[in-house]
Order: C-alpha cells, then sequence, then structure tokens
C-alpha cells in the first residue's frame, strides 16, 4: 500500500532506506520526544527496519522532491501501542527528522493516514499519545481534528496526553468543506487550469512528455470543452472551503448507461476523500436521471494506481482494450463497471 500527497509519499520501508532513516533517527531530539533512543549507526537503522517498521500499516514518509524517507508514521492495532484497542480501533504514531520541522509535513502525512484508516479500514477510532510537554505533536493532532480526552502519569514520572479522532466526527468535518457545482461555459478556463495539474500529475509516471502534452492538449482545448458542454455532458467542480479541489464529468451514451468520462483530483487535496465525495455526486446524478437500473463505465488506464480505488467504490473490471487516440498514441485501458 503507497498514499501520496502533494509533497509526499507514504509507502512501506524498505532497507536500503536505512541511511535515511540514520540521517534521522541519529539526533536525539527525535527519539526523546518519541521515548526511544538514538541510532547509533547504520545497521543499527537497518536492524529496525527490518525488525520494527516492517509491520503492518508502517511507513516511510518520503518527500517527492528528493526520493528521501524523512521521518515514520503508522497505525498500532491491537497490543502495540500506548492504549487498549479494541479491534476497530488503532494507535497512530509519527515523527519527523529535524531538518523537515515546521514545514507541515506530518499534518499532512497525517491526514493521508486518516482518511486511509477511516475509508480503507474502516476503523471507528483513531487515538493518539504524546508526552505532555511536546507541543509541536500536539499542535499536528489539533490541526488533524484530534481532540483531547485525558493526561495518564507513567512510572518514570512523564506524563501521556491522549487525543482521538472519531470515524464520524471525522465524515462529518470533511463533508462540511467540500460542495460541487455543476460548470458550465464561464468554467472552461478554470477546468483546463485544474487539468493542467491534477492531470499531469496522474499520468507524469505512466505516459511519455510527448503524449501527456498530446493528450491534455486533446482532452480539454477551449473548443473541446465548450463542444462537450453543449453536447449535454455533465461537468461538476468540487471545492474544498472554497477553492476549487477537483472535477468530474458524465456523458449519456444510451437510455441507461452512462460514461464517467473524467475525475480528478488536485495533489494537494489527494488523501481528503475529495474523489469519493465526486464518485458519490456522479453516481446520484445518474440515478437521478435514471431510476431503476442502469450502469455507470468508466476507462481508467491499467497501470494507474486509482485501480483500487474504483473498486473500493463498488466498481468491477468488465473488459480492457488498447484504444487508438491519434497520433500513433494509444489509451491501455480497463474498462469499469458499476451497475444497479
Amino acid at each position: 500500500m503507497e498514499l501520496s500527497t502533494e509533497r509526499l509519499s507514504l509507502r512501506p520501508w524498505r532497507e536500503d532506506d536505512a541511511p535515511d532513516l540514520y540521517a534521522c533517527a541519529s539526533d536525539p531530539r527525535v527519539g526523546e520526544a518519541a521515548d526511544w533512543p538514538p541510532h547509533r549507526n547504520v545497521a543499527e537503522s537497518r536492524t529496525v527496519i527490518r525488525e520494527i517498521f516492517s509491520a503492518p500499516e508502517t511507513y516511510a514518509v518520503v518527500l517527492h522532491e528528493t526520493g528521501r524517507a524523512v521521518g515514520c508514521i503508522g497505525l498500532l492495532r491491537g497490543d502495540a501501542g500506548y492504549i487498549a484497542l479494541q479491534t476497530d480501533e488503532a494507535e497512530v504514531g509519527y515523527w519527523i527528522g529535524v531538518p523537515y520541522w515546521g514545514r507541515g509535513l506530518i499534518p499532512e502525512a497525517l491526514r493521508a493516514l486518516v482518511n486511509h484508516a477511516f475509508d480503507d479500514l474502516h476503523l471507528a477510532t483513531l487515538w493518539c499519545c504524546s508526552f505532555t510537554e511536546n507541543r509541536q505533536s500536539q499542535r499536528v493532532q489539533e490541526k488533524c481534528g484530534f481532540r483531547y480526552v485525558r493526561t495518564e502519569s507513567e512510572a518514570s514520572g512523564r506524563t501521556i496526553r491522549i487525543s482521538r479522532l472519531d470515524a464520524c466526527d471525522f465524515r462529518t468535518s470533511r463533508n462540511d468543506r467540500l460542495t460541487l457545482r455543476r460548470a458550465d461555459e464561464r468554467d472552461i478556463d478554470l477546468l483546463h487550469t485544474l487539468a493542467d495539474e491534477a492531470f499531469t500529475a496522474t499520468y507524469r509516471e505512466l505516459l511519455s512528455p510527448e503524449q501527456l502534452v498530446y493528450m491534455l492538449e486533446r482532452m480539454y482545448a477551449p473548443e473541446t470543452l465548450r463542444r462537450e458542454l453543449h453536447a449535454g455532458f455533465a461537468w461538476f467542480i468540487a471545492e474544498a472551503d472554497g477553492t476549487p479541489c477537483g472535477y468530474v464529468s458524465v456523458e449519456r451514451q444510451a437510455e441507461r448507461l452512462f460514461h464517467l468520462q473524467k475525475i480528478y483530483v488536485l495533489p494537494r487535496f489527494q488523501g481528503c476523500g475529495v474523489g469519493a465525495f465526486l464518485f458519490r455526486h456522479a453516481v446520484d446524478y445518474i440515478r437521478d436521471l435514471c431510476p431503476g437500473h442502469g450502469t455507470m463505465e468508466l476507462n481508467v488506464n491499467r497501470r494507474n494506481r486509482a485501480l483500487g480505488f474504483y473498486q473500493r467504490m463498488g466498481m468491477r473490471r468488465l473488459r480492457e482494450g488498447d484504444f487508438p487516440i491519434g497520433n500513433g498514441y494509444f489509451m491501455n485501458d480497463y474498462i469499469m463497471g458499476l451497475e444497479w
């Protein structure tokens, strides 16, 4: 499993991350906040990766710009954490190297992990613990919606501050931030701007630069968008607190057959539930048009990491193909389907 945000990848640790881990974990200020000693050498860091960071749902926090692991974040289940946990609960743990303090990276990582915990793992409650003197960690928790519950004392004399975030509070807060509106010709420039960021980020690693430019110009040229709007394609723009953050378009292809033509979220809003928000509203729109039985299909690149998302939303693979799009290029897609 790998999670992605605007600046970060959260992925499983690898043994070749040991030098990066040592560079961060050898600083005593990092371990002090989590009550573990600084690493003494790269070999020790490699052992920690092999024996501790190999646990499920434990992720290296990796900077997109450098590819280096700069911190760690994860979910502790069962008896692995400080809190006595129920089967549908987890405790969050995280740290980041000192050179990266104050850049908002851990809140960004934690938001992605929280979304994963509630949306993918279907947990009911997340807990988070920190020493009472660790104000930095407490600010991270507050930014991400965790609420203070209690303080407990350890035998060592240090006190632990405990906070929690429930799934219902998380979803209420998230949905309150998101709104959807139908796009029209006045939004053509905005749609092109959103696509330039979202489409490019999605396919940068899947397509050649030449094909990426070709498809972007072919699919999002102002005349193309205007033609689709006139032809009855339904375009919607999602906004978070008034800021455009994603879009979706739907085409009716037959009486009871619809195609989800496009659904994209800006990178900095990924992991915040925007994709699921857009998807559900697209389905609601179709079902309002077509009460009773209907089908929604979608083309998705066979190497697109969003495949798992579509499957979690209830879609299944119907068929696959290599579809020519001109200029010698092909779309190598699965056709996904959702029926009701």
